[in-house]
Formats: C-alpha cells, sequence, structure tokens
C-alpha cells in the first residue's frame, strides 16, 4: 500500500500536508502544516498555539487508483478558539492550462476576462460587443487569467457535488477529489490556490471551511466573509473524509466522463421521498394558471404574477409559448383554447421586423432584454427566440398528431418560417448565432456563448415540418460548431440574459436538446455521440446528493431533498426544481438510445424531485399561495440565507409541467423485468415468465395518481420516440393509499 500509494504521488508530483488554522473572524492569524508519509495509519503529536494537538490518517486503496483517506484531528490539551483543520494536496508539476472543474461552480477555473457589475449585470463597453469578443463573465470566484494572486474559495454547499476536478493536458492525466458535505463543526471548505508563477497549485479540504477575508455575494466576489472558525476544548475530534482518483484523461471530457461514475462514492445511492403524484400536481398547477396567470384584457398566459415586465411576458427562456405546449397537451378544453389564443397575442404583432420575437411584453407595449433600458426593444437574448422556435414547432406537431392540423392559423405558420429564416440569416451571415441581436436588423450586438443552444433543435423540427432540408443543414453546421468549440473545450455559457457568459446549465441542457433532437431526425450517430458527451457535462449540474438544511430554516422544516435539483450558473449559485425550461425528456431518449441507465436515473431524480417544491393548501412553501414554485433551492449563501426563498411564482413551475406531459411515470420491459417508477408510487414486481411480467403498483401518499405507463420490450428501445411519446399511452389510476396490479406481456 505505502509504495503504491507514494508511486502514485510521485507520478502527480503531489504532496499532502495536514494544516491547522487560527483565525479572528474570516482573518487567517497564524497557520502550520506538517508533510505526511502515505503510510496504511500513521499518527501525528504536535503543538500548535499552546496547544497538543494528535491527527491520524488512515488510507484505503478503493480500486486500482482510486485512494479513500480518512484524517482524524484530536485536541488532546488546551483550548483552541476560532480554528479549522485541513488537508491539502500539493501539486509541484502544475501549468495553467489545466482546466479546474468544480461542479456547478467553476469550469475551466472560470478563468476568464470579468467585470465587476451589480446584479443584473449587462454588456455596456464597446470592447464587449464584439461579434468576436472573448467570453466575459461576472465578478464570481475564479483563477486568474492575469498576473498575480489566484485562489478559489468554495464551501462545499457551493457545488452540486463537494468535489474538485482537473485535467492536465500536457500529461493527458485527470484528477477528481470527493468530499462529504461537512463534519461535526459544519460545512467543509474546498479551496485551490496557484503560484504566483504559475507552477504550482494547492487544493485544500478545510473543516470548518472559512472563506478568508472575503466571500462571494450575487455578482461581487468581494463581500466582507462572515465565516468563523471552531471552538475546540480538550478532547474533541473532527473526522475528514475524502476519495481522491488518479486516472489517464486524454482530454477534457473525458474528466466529465470519469465523473459520472463516480459523483455518489461518498455519498452513495439516494433514496426517492414520495409527496404528491404527478397527476395531482398538475391539476393544482392547472388550475393555478387559470386563476392566475391568464391575462384576460390581451389574451396570454404570462410567465408570472406580472409583478414586473419579466414576469409578464417573456418569449422563450422562462416560459412564453413553453408554458402552453404542457396546457395543449393535457389542459382542459378551456387550458388548451387559452393556449392557442396566446399564439394571438404573439403572432404577428409581437415579432420583429427581422423575424425574431421581441423579448418582453406587457400586451400594450413590446420590450427588449437591455436591463440597463428596457424600452430599447432592440436588444434580443437570442436564447429566447431558440427557445421559442422549438417549442412553436412542438405544439403545431402536437396538433398535427391529434389531427387538429386546422387549428394551426396560417399567420402563425408563416411568422413561424420567418424565425427560422431569421436563424438561418444570422448562421450565413456570422456563422454563429451569438448571444445578443439587434430585433430590427437581426444583426448580432454580443457574438460568442452557447447562449442559442436549442436553436438547431428549433430549426431540425422546422425543417421537418415544413419540409426544408436548409433548416436541417443550418441546425446541423450550428450544432458542430457549438459541439467543435465549446462542448469539447468543456464550456456552456449565456443561456440565462443576466449573467454576462458565466457558465450555465441552461444552455447546456438546450444543447442535449439539439443533439437528441438532429440523431431522432437525420438517424445520425454521431449526434448521439455528442449528445452522450453535453449529457455527461450536464451531470455536474445536478446535485447528487440530499444536502442537509439548517433545521431552523424553511426546507429544513419541510425535509426537503435535493437529489436531481440542478444549479443554474455560477454566478446565481443556486439549485432549483428542475431545468430551465425542459423536462428532461431527451435523457429518456438517451437512455433508449444507448441502453444506459445513468441517463435514466438522472431524469428520475430530477423529475421525482420536483413536485416537493410546489406549494399547497396542506404544505406550503414559504408562506406561497396553493400552485406556486419558486426557482431557489438554497444552499449556498450567495443571496437569500441557505434553505430559504424569495416569495414568488416561477419558471420551475412549467418544468413540472412539462415533466407530467413527456417523462413517463413509470417505464417496464416485460422481456427484461427492468422497471423504473419515476412517479410517486412504489412499484413490486409479483410476477415474472418468458412472455408476460406482473406488477403491483401502490400510491403511498394522499392524493390521486395517474400514472403515465411507457411499456417496451428491449429490442425496441432503439425506436426513435420523436415529440409527444406519451400522447396515447395507458394511464393507471391509483386512488390514495391505494394499489392496482397490472399485467404486460412482450411484444411479438
Amino acid at each position: 500500500m505505502q509504495s503504491f500509494l507514494t508511486d502514485l504521488l510521485n507520478q502527480y508530483n503531489c504532496n499532502l500536508e495536514i494544516k491547522l488554522n487560527q483565525f479572528d473572524g474570516a482573518h487567517l492569524v497564524d497557520s502550520m502544516s506538517l508533510s505526511i508519509q502515505p503510510e496504511n495509519v500513521q499518527k501525528y503529536q504536535y503543538e500548535f498555539k499552546g496547544n497538543t494537538w494528535e491527527t491520524s490518517v488512515t488510507y484505503q486503496v478503493k480500486t486500482n487508483r482510486a485512494i479513500d483517506i480518512m484524517v482524524a484531528f484530536k485536541l488532546l490539551s488546551g483550548y483552541a478558539a476560532e480554528h479549522s483543520v485541513a488537508m491539502s494536496f500539493h501539486f509541484d508539476r502544475w501549468a495553467k492550462n489545466n482546466y479546474v472543474l468544480m461542479p456547478a461552480a467553476v469550469y475551466n477555473g472560470n478563468r476568464f476576462d470579468y467585470r465587476r457589475m451589480s446584479y443584473p449585470p449587462m454588456f455596456k463597453d464597446k470592447e464587449d460587443m464584439r461579434i468576436d469578443a472573448p467570453t466575459v463573465i461576472t465578478d464570481v470566484p475564479k483563477l486568474n487569467i492575469h498576473e498575480g494572486e489566484s485562489k478559489i474559495q468554495q464551501i462545499t454547499r457551493d457545488l452540486s457535488t463537494p468535489a474538485i476536478g482537473f485535467y492536465a493536458p500536457g500529461e493527458s492525466r485527470g484528477f477528481w477529489l470527493l468530499t462529504e458535505q461537512g463534519t461535526c463543526v459544519g460545512d467543509s471548505g474546498i479551496h485551490m490556490e496557484e503560484s504566483l508563477d504559475r507552477q504550482k497549485a494547492v487544493i485544500t479540504i478545510e473543516a470548518p471551511g472559512v472563506r478568508r477575508e472575503y466571500k462571494y455575494r450575487i455578482c461581487d466576489n468581494q463581500v466582507p466573509s462572515d465565516d468563523r472558525g471552531a471552538d475546540f476544548k480538550e478532547g474533541d475530534e473532527v473526522h475528514l473524509h475524502f476519495r481522491a482518483y488518479f486516472f489517464e484523461c486524454p482530454n477534457v471530457q473525458a474528466l466529465f466522463d470519469y465523473f459520472v461514475n463516480i459523483r455518489k462514492d461518498l455519498t452513495g445511492p439516494v433514496s426517492l421521498h414520495h409527496e404528491i403524484p404527478f397527476y395531482s400536481a398538475w391539476k393544482i398547477q392547472e388550475e393555478k394558471y387559470n386563476q392566475q396567470n391568464w391575462e384576460d384584457e390581451h389574451g396570454y398566459y404570462s410567465v408570472g404574477m406580472r409583478e414586473n415586465i419579466h414576469q409578464n411576458w417573456q418569449i422563450g427562456w422562462v416560459g412564453g409559448l413553453i408554458n402552453t405546449y404542457p396546457l395543449l397537451f393535457e389542459g382542459t378544453a378551456l387550458s388548451q383554447e387559452r393556449a392557442l389564443k396566446t399564439f394571438d397575442f404573439v403572432f404577428p404583432k409581437g415579432q420583429a421586423p427581422s423575424g425574431f420575437f421581441y423579448g418582453c411584453g406587457d400586451g400594450e407595449h413590446w420590450y427588449g432584454d437591455n436591463f440597463y433600458d428596457i424600452n430599447d426593444k432592440n436588444w434580443l437574448l437570442i436564447r429566447k427566440n431558440s427557445d421559442a422556435l422549438y417549442y412553436i414547432i412542438k405544439h403545431f406537431m402536437l396538433l398535427e398528431a391529434r389531427n387538429q392540423g386546422q387549428k394551426i392559423a396560417e399567420s402563425w405558420k408563416q411568422g413561424t418560417i420567418k424565425c427560422a429564416d431569421a436563424f438561418v440569416n444570422l448562421w450565413n451571415k456570422y456563422h454563429q448565432f451569438g448571444q445578443f441581436v439587434n430585433a430590427e436588423t437581426g444583426e448580432i450586438i454580443v457574438g460568442g456563448s452557447t447562449s442559442a443552444g436549442s436553436a438547431p433543435a428549433g430549426l431540425a423540427l422546422a425543417g421537418q415540418f415544413f419540409g426544408r432540408e436548409e433548416y436541417i443543414a443550418v441546425a446541423k453546421e450550428a450544432a458542430n460548431y457549438y459541439y467543435d468549440n465549446y462542448v469539447r473545450k468543456g464550456i456552456t455559457t449565456g443561456g440565462p440574459g443576466e449573467i454576462l457568459q458565466c457558465p450555465d446549465s441552461e444552455s447546456a441542457f438546450g444543447l442535449l436538446e439539439s443533439f437528441v433532437v438532429l440523431f431522432e431526425v437525420t438517424g445520425e450517430t454521431t449526434w448521439l455521440e455528442k449528445a452522450r458527451d453535453m449529457a455527461n457535462q450536464c451531470f455536474t449540474w445536478c446535485v447528487s446528493y440530499d444536502f442537509k438544511f439548517p433545521p431552523q430554516s424553511t426546507f429544513g422544516k419541510l425535509g426537503m431533498h435535493t437529489t436531481g435539483s440542478v444549479y443554474a450558473n455560477v454566478q446565481n449559485k443556486h439549485s432549483a426544481p428542475g431545468i430551465c425550461t425542459f423536462s428532461g425528456d431527451s435523457l429518456f431518449k438517451l437512455f433508449r438510445a444507448t441502453g444506459d441507465r445513468r441517463y435514466l436515473e438522472l431524469l428520475q431524480e430530477m423529475a421525482h424531485n420536483m413536485p416537493q417544491y410546489l406549494s399547497r393548501e396542506d404544505r406550503s412553501v414559504g408562506g406561497m399561495p396553493a400552485g406556486w414554485m419558486n426557482e431557489r433551492v438554497q444552499m449556498s449563501d450567495w443571496f437569500e440565507p441557505i434553505g430559504e426563498i424569495f416569495f414568488g411564482s416561477c419558471w420551475c413551475e412549467i418544468s413540472n409541467m412539462l415533466s407530467y406531459v413527456e417523462v413517463p411515470g413509470l417505464y417496464v420491459q416485460p422481456d427484461t423485468g427492468f422497471i423504473c417508477a419515476i412517479d410517486h408510487v412504489d412499484v413490486e414486481i409479483i410476477e415474472k415468465s418468458y412472455r408476460k411480467i406482473g406488477l403491483k403498483v401502490t400510491n403511498p401518499t394522499k392524493f390521486k395518481a395517474k400514472v403515465k405507463v411507457f411499456v417496451e420490450n428491449s429490442d425496441r428501445m432503439k425506436r426513435v420516440l420523436g415529440q409527444h411519446a406519451l400522447l396515447h399511452c395507458e394511464r393507471l389510476t391509483i386512488e390514495p393509499g391505494s394499489s392496482v396490479i397490472v399485467k404486460y406481456g412482450m411484444e411479438l
């Protein structure tokens, strides 16, 4: 063991240290470090600030190149006020081009140019408003792209998984370090610091985590830190546990691929907690939308409660012409009628001369996406039009599938063609879609980013629906451009409109949607491989464990479970109930096409997770009315206190509704016996033979369930689903606390 670990550390030019730190508030007063040798079990006794400490370090080989390390610090005598304990990994052969990844917080070290701006930030300097502008982010935790000090201070709760990894291209090596949320003294810290010459780097796990001098708060990495060390009395102990992985890593993607396999190694498998079935959650939400979101004077479903322009009407992104899709798919006659009326609201007056749709509106006026001048309606976040094009075609295809094509007004079709043409014109002129475009002229204002990640999906479906091959051709070119220039580099940016170009999950999931749609439309397996790469990067944005909220917080009292929630971006440091704004059915399609159950497991965690955040009459969340969902799953202290929300109805309501219409509540393979319950039900196999499977499906909740069931033999998994796959699926009606017995036979 000793020689193996020593050789492994030598290969990575890595040395280990244990550390003690003394603080005055968040100011580091003094510290001591002790180099340690990798022996099976070793105890060290030493003095620091007049106190006697003992530290034992235990190593255990878990796999060929993964090592468990357990470190126990004990104060033998004395009293140590405001202290932390830590272990550091010192890498002596470092390089500035090493790709550093901290899930949901740091991508490529966040080593980009940045601007210090208050929230909401917006490009304003001419040097940033260029076609070829480099990636520019806000003042978030980051390694320094320039000379000078370079360090990142994070707390485990800032990350979707408490972990840090890197890819060293010069040596084709990768490294991951996983730890736990915290110890008996609170949440731990994960810090990284580079030497001034960038030839060395130190990764440290600290308990409790103390951000020295400054901490991050929305758009500002220079807020005075209120972190504090712990007070130790004689006999107190703190135990750190982490696992280090050393592996061959040929490229950035391999770093992500490796993470997918290990992200739960320390936290272990999670259990799903039933709250309310999808159907009953849907009924609450549909009622809320018709009572509160419908704007009767101008005839449209608003995206929020209309307390400001951004909560009134926004195309795409947070709901405009997205919220109408589940209402058209699953809603009552009233919901379907209003969903289609919303199209009349948008076409043609919501469309600019270029063919793109205006960003915001209130029924009387149209506005743009420039936070510094909302009346400048020429600023458009291209992501919003990308989503709109995609979902508009999904509406059309749904109506055609129901033999209701006559309900698609000619003005809607022609307006949609104008929007698709605008994307084609944009691509032909710039060979990119940019991030912000001019509504009047269709010209790029700010270039770069993967903001239009869902645009290839929209163009591919538009090409399929309208029979226009040029749309599909541009979709393929654009998707390849995104893959080569962003995905292969492990960076997706610019999905939200108020983060400049910080790395984000929204454009990542938009690209996943595009790659899967292109696979379905073209049948070309290259898109399937790109989809797998993108999905594996998306894993890093998704919370892999159940965070322990403060017991007295709103979420602590409600017993909220965070597994499957999705971090938004590296600026807005909160997780959220679901993907903004998709159901995640692309993961279901990817599972079917590849047979890789990890994608189905991630979707299961996402979809099952969401209904717990729905405020109900019998279980209010943060005092919100029934049917409201808030976007905050607040694990970090970047804005609201941990475990708290603001009072507001948000886009995640739509993600929850989309999940009901696009994600099966129960997946069954009769021939293999494989089942996956995503809805809030328990499933037991009570009979299994060569040709059939019998199931007992139980609804343990106090709400009615109508579970959508997707049944297929394993040899049918590669069949392309396309859109509206659950339109005619079987539904199991199960009363509260009841069970049903069902049998499914093999298809011949």
